[in-house]
């Protein structure tokens, strides 16, 4: 697990960057306690999940234990927004970016009241760039 060397400079940061580990690893019970009630868990294109329970059930659906490893490069919060991507590889060796855009129940809690992720492959099983 790679992470922004400056994620440890605000609270935010830090929730953000545990919370992608915790997906990564389906921590059920960490993931619990920063969604809200009513939360939405949108990956564009793929799932839409409304409410804590569905959302938590998409990320056991979606991860399925597979990621091996993950970069996290970016960290961008606001106010009651944030900003995250980076990759990762599953471990059947399939490559992906990923984009979450987070928005609070307010800026002062790490409650997230709704998230959106863009997700895309950029390798597939077999596949791989050797840059030519």
């Amino acid at each position: 697990m790679k992470s922004p060397k400056d994620c440890g400079n605000s609270p935010k940061k830090r929730f953000i960057n545990e919370h992608i580990i915790a997906l990564a690893r389906q921590d059920i019970g960490l993931l619990e306690t920063t969604f809200s009630n009513n939360s939405h868990w949108n990956i564009v294109g793929k799932v839409q999940a409304a409410g804590k329970q569905e959302v938590l059930e998409a990320v056991l659906d979606r991860f399925n234990g597979e990621i091996k490893e993950i970069e996290i490069q970016q960290i961008i919060t606001h106010g009651s927004t944030a900003a995250a991507n980076g990759s990762f590889k599953t471990a059947e060796g399939r490559e992906f970016s990923f984009c979450h855009l987070y928005q609070f129940v307010s800026a002062g809690k790490n409650v997230i009241k709704e998230m959106t992720t863009y997700l895309i492959m950029t390798s597939e099983l077999g596949e791989y760039n050797d840059g030519a």
